[in-house]
């Protein structure tokens, strides 16, 4: 599909990467000779983390997701969460949205199994209003793309409105994840690993020098798995990503990445009724937590995922760097499925089913110029970041479907014919779009310490334009303030305040595209503290957001118009805590309450719907023995309502997680270097379901296990 659009788009991007990197190899060789003034790395008692990368144990030291460049979380006055490697495989998380279950303020499994995007809402911001994802710093072009964790060496959530970092975005927050690159240790991995529902998985990750004195190394990340959905659907991902790092010289650093990610069969994104799985159908039947198609000989789902980028830095002789990203992705995706025409039956449990083909192609490029450095202006040393970030996205659809064709009953689970449903003409509706979308962004940092106070700003200005029939334009200004203050214990108390925008492409009641964008402003009151050896972090936060512009209809003297006149808020409060609490005992603990309400119209003082007013969590790995870790988990959902008419509630559940680690070189000397692993999730098989969108709704998944083996040298 699109394949003829999809080549010239891909050429001329490629075009474009590479003239970019050999432009910036010539303008980082002509500083080759400058003399350096080397900015000090950040560093917590002897804890070396570099920005974006490898974390230790549980805890990271640093974060560069809310901020231009890292910055200590310690330091940072900002809600920052961090979950790295370890963590997600020791909780077994098969997805970032699974790696985010035991982090406050984040939902991320509104549609249970339905599986086949990481949606994710965050801070009360319901609604299905999905937070934004960047890799390696910079957006991601598709809202499609589901990386795999295997790939990542970090995934962080950012809360609350965080434009200022990436131009437009829901005032929830986002999320941003790094993937991995060469590292100083240069270990290599093998793993195999099984499970259920027929789960088959080979991991490796590989690294090392491709010269003598190591100036230029290279990563290669690879995974391949399939799992059973249901019947003959089942689920397979390919994941290849090899990177290059090269010192071109002391000041000089240039990372090449690329990523190909080939699922054959994606997933699932369907819908089941609400009688069914929150109460049994009008003939009395329950529908088994394992289902996931009205059609497993018949439904499928392909995506296809690719990039290519590269991340340059240069150290000036000044003691300032430059920095320049550039990054190439497209997304091609196809989708047909026997899917539910309506949430009602005919009374006797008879529910209509149509058929749709979706096709999907989104292509971008990002890029990115910064310049970091320092000022003194008296007894201040400013860390000053100003730079561009632009971003082209093309998104090419075409959607067809049929009308109302078959029926099903959980009863009997009768599934029409593969040669039945391939026989139906998708003519009921029909449709086609290419939509363009830009945004450019100038932004500026600052920040700076006097004694124990702490100051972080930031201002940043977008223009971002969409053209599909109609051209939509949109400007708008964000930034973020925040004080800090630090005791002599070593705890930080913060407030900060930040905005956020979003464009609105609609017309107006001239059929004109004249809204403005909706805004967005939060208040955050909020401490942190992390042990001396960065083994222990705790955070806590309070923060009230308020979103207004909203286009809202309202009638007066029998005439309807549109104005935008709508607000939207959440308030809450978060706490978090991650690491080692003894030399044996880690521990990774959530809370999260946020209320949030429609401030106007028809449904004022409702709650927004498809996500939990209340989440909890807790996690605990036990060191038994040396090379033997113990790991139970716990995590509790609040209610959720259906719609923006609060009709109906969603009830709470709570799951139960558990893991077990063994190094076996610790028990066997010729199993140096293997560790055996297995995780459990939803250990009790608790029936439960995630949320409802109006009378549709999801249940979670049962019991999951999967065990491992993995070899390092």
């Amino acid at each position: 599909m699109y394949r003829n659009s999809a080549t010239t788009f891909r050429s001329k991007a490629l075009q474009g990467v590479w003239l970019g990197l050999l432009a910036s190899s010539a303008l980082s060789g002509a500083a080759y000779a400058q003399d350096v003034i080397d900015l000090d790395a950040i560093s917590v008692e002897g804890v070396v983390e570099e920005e974006g990368g490898q974390v230790e144990g549980y805890v990271a030291s640093t974060s560069s997701a809310a901020t231009v460049g890292a910055l200590a979380r310690s330091e940072t006055p900002v809600s920052v969460s961090v979950v790295g490697s370890e963590q997600m495989e020791d909780q077994g998380a098969a997805s970032v949205v699974e790696a985010l279950r035991y982090t406050s303020g984040v939902f991320g499994e509104y549609r249970g199994t339905s599986n086949l995007r990481d949606e994710i809402v965050m801070r009360g911001f319901g609604d299905r209003s999905f937070v934004p994802k960047s890799l390696d710093g910079m957006a991601l072009g598709s809202t499609a793309t589901q990386l795999d964790p295997y790939y990542l060496e970090r995934v962080e959530a950012v809360k609350g409105p965080n434009s200022v970092v990436s131009g437009q975005a829901t005032p929830g927050g986002m999320i941003a994840m790094t993937s991995k690159r060469p590292t100083e240790d240069q270990g290599n991995e093998l793993q195999v690993a099984i499970g259920s529902d027929n789960y088959q998985r080979v991991n490796g990750d590989f690294q090392g020098d491709l010269n003598a004195d190591g100036s230029l190394s290279y990563r290669v990340v690879g995974s391949a798995w399939q799992k059973n959905l249901q019947g003959a659907f089942d689920q397979s991902r390919y994941v290849i990503a090899p990177s290059l790092k090269w010192e071109i010289s002391p000041d000089t650093t240039l990372i090449v990445s690329g990523l190909y990610q080939d699922e054959p069969e994606a997933g699932q994104r369907g819908f089941t009724p609400k009688l069914g799985t929150l109460l049994p159908t009008n003939n009395g039947v329950w529908i088994d937590e394992d289902f996931q198609s009205y059609a497993p000989d018949y439904d499928y789902v392909e995506r296809e995922t690719q990039s290519l980028g590269y991340e340059l830095e240069h150290k000036l002789a000044n003691g300032w760097t430059l920095n320049h990203k550039l990054r190439w992705s497209e997304v091609d995706m196809e989708h047909s499925q026997l899917g539910l025409w309506s949430s009602s039956d005919d009374g006797s449990g008879n529910y209509p089913l149509y058929v749709f083909v979706d096709e999907n192609n989104v292509k971008s490029l990002t890029g990115d110029v910064s310049l970091a450095g320092t000022i003194e202006t008296g007894p201040l040393t400013h860390n000053v970041t100003l730079g561009v970030d632009t971003k082209h996205v093309e998104d090419t659809a075409a959607y067809a479907r049929s009308g109302s064709v078959f029926t099903y009953n959980f009863a009997d689970n009768t599934t029409p014919s593969v040669a039945d449903i391939e026989a139906v003409e998708l003519n009921a509706y029909t449709s086609a779009s290419t939509t363009t979308s830009t945004q450019t962004g100038i932004y500026v940092q600052d920040q700076f310490a006097l004694g124990q106070w702490g100051v972080l700003a930031g201002l940043r200005y977008d223009w971002a334009e969409t053209s599909t029939s109609e051209t939509y334009k949109s400007e708008a200004l964000t930034g973020r303030l925040g004080l800090s203050y630090e005791f002599d214990n070593g705890v930080m108390t913060y407030l900060s305040y930040s905005t956020s925008f979003e464009p609105v492409n609609a017309l107006d009641d001239d059929d004109n595209p004249s809204y403005d964008p909706t805004t967005a402003r939060q208040w955050e009151l909020g401490a942190k503290w992390a042990s001396a050896d960065n083994s222990l972090f705790v955070s806590a936060a309070i923060f009230d957001i308020r979103k207004e512009n909203i286009v809202e209809s309202r009638t007066e003297a029998g005439v309807t118009t549109t104005e935008q006149i709508g607000a939207v808020s959440s308030k809450g409060f978060e706490l978090e805590a991650q690491g080692q609490v003894t030399d044996r005992l880690s521990v990774v603990g959530a809370y999260g309450y946020n209320k949030g309400e429609y401030e106007t119209g028809s449904n004022k003082g409702n709650a927004f719907y498809a996500v939990p007013e209340e989440t909890a969590s807790l996690w605990l790995k036990y060191d038994v023995l040396e090379g033997l870790h113990t790991s139970v988990g716990a995590r509790y959902v609040g209610t959720s309502w259906n719609n923006s008419s609060n009709d109906f509630q969603v009830p709470a559940y709570t799951l139960y997680d558990a893991g077990l680690s063994v190094d076996l070189g610790q028990f066997w000397s010729d199993a140096s270097g293997v560790t055996a692993k297995l995780a459990v999730q939803n250990l009790t098989d608790e029936r439960f379901v995630t949320s409802c969108v109006h009378n549709y709704c999801w249940l979670g998944e049962g019991r999951n296990w999967s065990a491992s083996l993995t070899y390092e040298w």
